[in-house]
């Protein structure tokens, strides 16, 4: 009988894949290497099974590419990889959005956060899931639900501003106003920057949003027939605001939008 096998996941942390990033770049910088060189700046030998767990890793966080096969085989630090560990400011917002970027890379990370986000139940209840609906072992399992927390702490996908809401003009019918706001939000307002964006299915949007308590920060006109009121139900700074804008453009990067209409002739 075969030895079953888990899906694909990455076998290391994030915070692991990036610091051998950074090793890869000190000896390669932007140039490729053939892999037996490659994970030997790791440590390992040209066989080692914990090389090619690296390189797997590094490229299910879209941190690395690749190209050819055997002996020949190339590896080389991605567009994403490049901009997280040539960015040595101490602060730096790009630098932190492409760190969350690659924390939603692996689509297994990325499952789990559309699926639960911070709201991880039992250890149990997520590995009997990725068991019986995705197929892993139970040993992978756990470790996996190890990596996900670990990713979604190391990215800060766990912290932020928790008082700016963001709302379309077209809205969602009255009986279903507190559903609909949260999914039009990415989920309640006290986590929109612990989730990335959610597209609303357009045949939801009907009816008019009633009036909603706090400031109004921003009214702007998008299309001829749409307006997206940005409302502040608390204080916010201008870090709440940077904040806000990276997690629209992460939501961008991520193709969250993507589903979403063309209205370009809508002006």
């Amino acid at each position: 009988m075969a030895k079953q096998r888990s899906p694909s996941y990455p076998g290391i942390t994030l915070e692991a894949a990036l610091a051998r990033a950074k090793a890869f770049y000190r000896a390669e910088n932007r140039h490729e290497a053939v892999v037996a060189t490659a994970v030997a700046h790791w440590k390992y030998g040209p066989k080692s099974s914990g090389g090619l767990v690296t390189i797997s890793a590094l490229k299910a966080y879209g941190l690395m590419d690749d190209k050819g096969a055997g002996v020949d085989r190339k590896v080389r630090l991605s567009a994403l990889g490049l901009s997280i560990v040539q960015d040595d400011r101490t602060v730096s917002p790009e630098r932190d959005e492409a760190i969350k970027r690659a924390a939603l890379s692996p689509p297994i990370l990325r499952d789990l956060w559309e699926r639960y986000a911070l709201n991880l139940p039992s250890a149990d209840t997520v590995a009997h899931y990725l068991r019986v609906e995705k197929g892993f072992i139970p040993s992978a399992a756990f470790d996996l639900i190890k990596i996900y927390n670990e990713a979604i702490s190391f990215a800060k996908l766990d912290s932020g501003p928790s008082s700016v809401e963001i709302l379309d003009s077209s809205s969602v019918d009255e009986d279903s106003v507190d559903d609909g706001i949260s999914d039009l939000i990415g989920g309640p307002a006290s986590v929109l920057s612990q989730r990335p964006p959610v597209a609303v299915p357009m045949e939801r949007l009907v009816g008019q949003i009633p009036n909603l308590s706090g400031e109004e920060i921003a009214n702007i006109r998008v299309s001829r027939s749409t307006t997206i009121r940005l409302i502040s139900s608390g204080p916010y700074s201008r870090q709440s605001i940077e904040a806000l804008v990276a997690q629209l453009n992460l939501g961008l990067q991520l193709g969250t939008y993507d589903d979403l209409p063309d209205d370009s002739e809508d002006f």
